[in-house]
């Protein structure tokens, strides 16, 4: 019983530390998706994506 017990303290504490790290990975894996919807995504693409698909084809 007592390892039960000790088993579910461990458990609870690894939840405490990696619940916040996983929040904030995802976060920021959200913030950097420039496709997600309802984002501040601009419908045309960026200026840089512009100019570096605009130039002469290489073949």
């Amino acid at each position: 019983m007592s390892f039960a017990i000790a088993s579910l303290i461990v458990l609870v504490i690894v939840a405490v530390v990696l619940i916040p790290i996983l929040i904030r990975v995802f976060g920021e894996a959200v913030r950097r998706n420039p496709n997600r919807p309802g984002g501040e995504g601009r419908s045309e693409p960026d200026e840089k994506a512009q100019r570096r698909h605009s130039g002469p084809s290489r073949g």
